[in-house]
């Protein structure tokens, strides 16, 4: 019962985002009754934040392929992950936690997951010789990130140029940013 309205809870949040977000269209999604909500959830606040919380964040980039590979399945994670209901969600968190501290508190913990997930493929790179050290992984994953999430946000938007396929699109970014940040050839 908690996973399904923890469940109902983000997809009621991702299409109505903070001020259309109620117990009630959240106990209806979920298929209960106003009064389980409350009985697990004292408040919408209480609720809201739960529902953020079971946001799954991390990302899975095994130690396989180079580091150009292992930043593309990065992508490709963020690509898939923004263009799904919680990437909606995604975005609501981001706009409202403006104005909410507890929202941008929660939203700084997945943040630092998926960076530090995806810190530790540049890392790797470094350690390979594959990746100049000299180059801010901070500013190269923000601009992935930033990448993603705009595609995401183009694919719930249903905007032409959407991408034929997740794969391709996550390579066709990493490529793009790669650009002048690999080591020279030789």
């Amino acid at each position: 019962m908690d996973a399904r309205v923890l469940d109902a809870a983000l997809r009621v949040y991702a299409s109505h985002g903070k001020a259309g977000f109620t117990v009630d269209l959240v106990a209806k999604t979920a298929g209960c009754s106003r009064p389980a909500v409350y009985a697990r959830w004292p408040t919408r606040e209480d609720l809201l934040l739960a529902a953020v919380r079971s946001f799954d964040a991390e990302l899975e980039v095994p130690d396989v392929g180079t580091v150009r590979d292992q930043l593309v399945s990065v992508a490709q994670q963020m690509l898939e992950g923004f263009a799904s209901t919680h990437g909606m969600a995604t975005f609501r968190i981001v706009l409202d936690s403006r104005d909410d501290e507890a929202l941008r508190a929660e939203w700084e913990k997945i943040n630092s997951i998926r960076l530090s997930h995806a810190s530790e493929v540049l890392e790797r790179g470094v350690v390979r010789g594959a990746w100049r050290a000299d180059v801010a992984s901070t500013e190269f994953l923000r601009s992935l990130t930033g990448a993603t999430l705009l595609q995401g946000i183009y694919t719930h938007m249903a905007f032409p140029e959407k991408s034929a396929g997740v794969r391709r699109e996550a390579e066709r970014l990493v490529d793009f940013l790669l650009e002048g940040r690999s080591l020279p050839a030789g």
